[in-house]
């Protein structure tokens, strides 16, 4: 499948922000070139919990957003998130954990657009377009943020934190260092994170989170570029844009996690 014209590529563009998964300001790199791509990682939800943590599963029912300049604003969101939290309530900064967006579920919501074709193209850019090979697309679909140390955190342990939130929630915000893997591709990222625990202290029960600041991406970083259906790149549709395109496109994302029982 082709893209349409230079204005069209344009807002074909913006769907591909959200590849960022979850919540930090990226250092991009100067010379746009793409980050070498790797294998597949375990996923966090499949590694042991580490001694004296307790793990949150991430609800599907979360929300990840996207904006971008182009000239005019565009806008999407990604509907279902995954991963999970391993909390230490004891040492907080000892936490770690994984988030993760399904880019499949991914919905253009620019006023003024048509949205169904937006969204299809936007598939294909991540190469996650029908005629991919399944174990390709299968990977290329998720967008995946991993921590892997809490560099500040407002309060040491879940006792310290201020009973703030909703219904007495208790409200911690971290400052995460780890990867961000989007098109097979990881770079590192540093991100902000609220999360407010409802239930027991000793116990709790659930987990709000969200971006504290906007993520800003790099489209080029991670190799998103026009292709088709089949992942094909397109020639000359770069060219076409030019200099419309901002590559650093923001991403905030917000949902809820249960604890394991």
């Amino acid at each position: 499948m082709q893209l349409a014209p230079t204005r069209s590529i344009v807002r074909v563009l913006v769907p591909f922000a959200f590849a960022v998964g979850v919540a930090s300001v990226v250092a991009c790199k100067k010379d746009d070139k793409a980050i070498k791509e790797t294998p597949p990682p375990v996923a966090q939800q499949n590694k042991t919990v580490m001694a004296g943590a307790k793990r949150f599963t991430i609800d599907d029912a979360g929300t990840l957003k996207i904006w971008m300049e182009t000239g005019e604003k565009f806008s999407g969101e990604v509907s279902r998130l995954g991963g999970v939290f391993d909390v230490d309530l004891d040492d907080l900064s000892k936490s770690t954990g994984e988030v993760t967006g399904d880019l499949d579920t991914f919905k253009s919501t620019t006023p003024g657009i048509d949205d169904d074709t937006q969204t299809e193209h936007a598939k294909n850019w991540f190469e996650i377009g029908d005629d991919v090979p399944k174990d390709k697309r299968d990977d290329y679909k998720i967008a995946r943020f991993t921590i892997e140390k809490i560099t500040k955190v407002d309060a040491q342990t879940l006792k310290d934190a201020p009973a703030n939130g909703k219904d007495g929630a208790r409200v911690v915000t971290f400052e995460a260092h780890g990867q961000l893997r989007v098109h097979g591709r990881s770079s590192p990222k540093d991100v902000r994170v609220q999360l407010a625990f409802s239930g027991p202290l000793d116990a709790p029960t659930g987990i709000e989170f969200h971006t504290v600041d906007p993520v800003a991406a790099s489209l080029s970083e991670h190799d998103v570029k026009p292709r088709d259906v089949a992942g094909k790149f397109i020639a000359g549709a770069l060219e076409q844009v030019g200099k419309k395109i901002d590559d650093r496109p923001l991403v905030s994302v917000q949902g809820t996690a249960k604890a394991k029982s």
